[in-house]
């Protein structure tokens, strides 16, 4: 075995070999990685003499000596732009009168001869937040490769700056800026404003508050910058932050069957499903659907919620659009328990048999069979059919709120009606809802008509006292809904994972 062993008298002195003394050259003799990785190791024998010649003098000079090593190298400053020419370059003399560009705040920007900038587009984004600060417009008489030379775009005005890239082939430098811009009044709405350049400018704000009206960021631009922009372009600028921030839409869909694949890796026992659209040839698969549920959501569902289940859609607003598909159900305090939720192209009877399918088969991956939930939502096209084709023996129950507004909607309104109505809705007994719908047929029969149309449960006095739940509305389902609403116009990677978050 090796053990470190000391030198006498090696607490100040360099090794000989090195022909090194003190000072900096402590530095390249941490850099001689040859001779100095066995420099101070010797062989001992299995009895540890060695060992115990070593004294507390040798071991009190050998921290000494790295303390000592630390401070020379906190000494070492890092060389400025400047330190380098030291006319040991040919180059040397291209840079002398020259000054590196340090990065300025906007209303402080000052341009100057010979000052250099890291590249073209480095000088190109300073002229132009330059240009926005003082106000004018540029004229570009020429702009290549290696040369820019532009003029101020009032007539009369002798304002030009010229820049060429120097003889390094990749910095530029500011060769001559002549003219004063003496006649020229300063321009309220300048054609140079972009959308990249407000999208730079106006990125912590937007990202602070993805929801910041397009007002508030017109506001701002009038007041940090002194320009005037058409409310119009602010809602492309929102646009492309928002991609900046979260990422692109085709990137995020083109990321769901890696996603699907991280969460059954990484979550044991969920359910991930991708649907792609195959048009055969060499094209591209199209999304489709998808359907995502976690392990521990079935499993809390089956064991400790309420046999109900909430469904609906809302509306994406992203690039793509869609609709966004949700199952929640009501756990034990009264709770709401998301179950799963998927995304579809459309809302119709195709992509909700899709869902629920996905959902029956999740059901049976845990050993259930049941078929007899129930299950409560609006009268969306192609439900009824869905659910029944899944759950053959599920019980129906159509929300209250949206039956009303069906009948409102129909020409039935009014104190009287609205009061008549909720009496019935919310009667817990036939006795009650009888004597509210006899007043209702009253007020018009053609609303007691109506209401016998609706062959799903909307009276809390038929519903099944074993569900141990009297929910004649979805607000609990709309509550999801409004969680999910800030990031419906997201990449839906990102409205996937705040659902995620949100249902930890």
């Amino acid at each position: 075995m090796g053990t470190y062993v000391p030198k006498s008298g090696r607490g100040n002195t360099r090794d000989p070999r090195n022909g090194k003394g003190k000072g900096s050259d402590v530095i390249s003799d941490v850099e001689d990685d040859e001779e100095s990785e066995d420099v101070d190791f010797e062989e001992t024998g299995s009895d540890g003499s060695d060992e115990d010649s070593e004294d507390e003098t040798d071991i009190g000079d050998f921290i000494v000596e790295e303390e000592g090593l630390e401070d020379l190298m906190d000494e070492i400053h890092e060389k400025s732009f400047e330190d380098c020419l030291d006319g040991s370059s040919k180059m040397d003399k291209n840079y002398k009168n020259g000054k590196v560009y340090v990065e300025q705040e906007y209303g402080s920007i000052k341009l100057e001869p010979w000052l250099i900038f890291t590249d073209r587009e480095a000088f190109l984004d300073v002229l132009k937040d330059y240009c926005i600060q003082e106000g004018f417009e540029l004229s570009v008489e020429k702009a290549d490769s290696r040369r820019y030379t532009a003029v101020c775009a009032i007539e009369g005005c002798d304002w030009r700056i010229h820049a060429s890239k120097m003889v390094d082939k990749m910095s530029w430098a500011i060769k001559s800026l002549t003219g004063e811009h003496k006649q020229c009044g300063r321009l309220e709405v300048n054609p140079i404003v972009t959308t990249k350049w407000l999208v730079k400018k106006l990125l912590p704000e937007i990202e602070a508050n993805l929801d910041v009206p397009v007002e508030t960021l017109q506001n701002v631009t009038q007041k940090m910058f002194r320009i005037q922009v058409n409310k119009r372009l602010f809602y492309k600028v929102k646009v492309v932050a928002k991609e900046i921030i979260h990422g692109s839409f085709s990137e995020s869909y083109a990321l769901l069957p890696r996603y699907a694949e991280m969460i059954k890796e990484t979550n044991p026992g969920s359910y991930a499903l991708i649907t792609w659209h195959n048009d055969g040839g060499n094209v591209d698969p199209r999304f489709k659907a998808c359907f995502f549920s976690f392990g521990a959501q079935v499993r809390g569902f089956l064991k400790g919620c309420r046999p109900i289940i909430g469904i609906d859609g809302a509306h994406l607003s992203g690039y793509f659009k869609g609709i966004l598909l949700s199952a929640l159900g009501i756990d034990g305090n009264n709770e709401i328990f998301l179950l799963a939720y998927g995304v579809v192209d459309t809302e119709s009877q195709e992509s909700w048999t899709y869902f629920m399918r996905n959902l029956r088969a999740l059901f049976q991956r845990e050993g259930c069979n049941k078929d007899d939930c129930t299950f409560i939502s609006d009268r969306m096209r192609g439900v009824d059919l869905a659910v029944h084709e899944n759950f053959p023996k599920a019980t129906r129950r159509c929300c209250s709120q949206h039956l009303y507004m069906n009948c409102k909607n129909g020409g039935w309104s009014g104190e009287l009606f609205h009061k008549l109505f909720w009496i019935a809705a919310n009667a817990y007994n036939p006795y009650v809802y009888n004597k509210a719908m006899e007043k209702i047929t009253d007020f018009d029969p053609r609303a007691t008509q109506y209401l016998d149309t609706c062959t799903e449960q909307w009276s809390r006095h038929q519903f099944e006292p074993e569900v141990c739940c009297d929910h004649n509305t979805t607000n609990f389902v709309e509550s999801f809904n409004a969680v999910t609403k800030p990031y419906r116009d997201l990449p839906v990677l990102r409205l996937f994972e705040a659902i995620r978050e949100w249902s930890m």
